[in-house]
């Protein structure tokens, strides 16, 4: 059988979640999302992954030999001169960590792997709102902040790998601690954690009625779809809040934008999906107040449109360049 009549497997492989996309030339025959528990330990782990994978090949009628790789993108660090994940901070058991030949193993075809945030801006690279740009960097606001760099139509990865932490790019210095061991990271200040725990203490002000009315005061409970329908609703505070997490966003552009001097900066993640409207143009107005003018002008900045599917279709595509299949 021909190649290019065989799908590749696409995995956006989490902590909690999982979604597996059958993809073919540009298109996803299926999709399947799964829950994870990484607690349960390394074998139901992929126990899991295994059932997933047979049931988006079923769902797109497809039988396992009509598949000829798959890709994943994986939270964490990878070390690209071992193929191995240094570490994952929400899959406690892959620490240094063969996960390509580990799918290879269960799969029986060839894997690639990837992080999860390089896979995303990747596939909206080859598919979605940067498709034909050759120079791109990718914001990703969900519970922290991805990032991911293309430089010269390729994945940029550094020496060792690990480019692209857009989201520890510095920017307060009397800011709050981060995940990551610093202060004043960019995720620290403007991700969903970040903003949910302003946005509570608005809320037992008063200052976000509609959002106290429906999810309370606690962080917890706080998503992005809770705080958009609380702007919609009229949230006045919350949404000048939102507002001011963004300019921060487009703070940290403005360095990409001078360092860098991309043609296109995506701005995805769950954040985005839920509130784009908000944010998208409150990010590009600080970019560009901030950048250098010259520079800033010639740059273009989109919401991602591939949603769900952009780390599937990225990985998916990784796999199939990479091993050629």
């Amino acid at each position: 059988m021909a190649k290019k009549d065989k799908a590749v497997v696409g995995i956006d492989l989490g902590g909690t979640k999982m979604l597996v996309g059958v993809v073919q030339g540009r298109k996803v025959l299926a999709s399947v999302k799964a829950k994870t528990d990484p607690a349960g330990g390394e074998r139901e782990f992929f126990a899991t992954i295994a059932a997933t994978v047979a049931k988006a090949l079923d769902e797109a009628g497809l039988k396992p030999g009509r598949l000829a790789a798959v890709g994943a993108g994986c939270p964490g660090v990878l070390d690209i001169k071992t193929d191995r994940i240094v570490s994952s901070a929400n899959i406690p058991f892959i620490k240094d960590y063969p996960l390509a030949r580990k799918l290879e193993k269960l799969l029986k075809v060839p894997a690639a792997v990837e992080n999860d945030a390089n896979m995303g801006l990747f596939g909206e690279q080859r598919f979605g709102a940067a498709r034909g740009c050759g120079h791109v960097a990718g914001f990703f606001l969900g519970t922290g902040i991805g990032g991911a760099l293309i430089l010269n139509g390729e994945l940029y990865r550094g020496s060792s790998g690990a480019a692209g932490e857009l989201g520890h790019i510095f920017v307060d210095a009397m800011g709050p601690a981060c995940g990551c061991g610093n202060r004043g990271c960019l995720e620290a200040l403007a991700g969903r954690l970040a903003l949910a725990g302003e946005a509570a203490s608005l809320a037992a002000r008063g200052g976000a009625p509609h959002l106290l009315k429906e999810a309370g005061a606690d962080v917890r409970k706080l998503k992005s779809g809770a705080l958009s329908r609380a702007v919609e609703a009229g949230d006045r505070q919350l949404r000048d809040l939102v507002k001011r997490k963004a300019a921060l966003v487009g703070l940290a552009m403005a360095n990409v934008v001078n360092t860098l001097d991309p043609e296109c900066i995506v701005l995805g993640g769950g954040l985005v999906e839920a509130m784009g409207e908000i944010i998208v143009p409150a990010a590009e107005e600080s970019m560009r107040r901030h950048a250098m003018p010259d520079i800033a002008k010639h740059v273009a900045v989109a919401p991602a449109k591939l949603g769900d599917l952009a780390i599937v279709m990225g990985a998916a595509q990784w796999a199939r360049e990479r091993l050629d299949a």
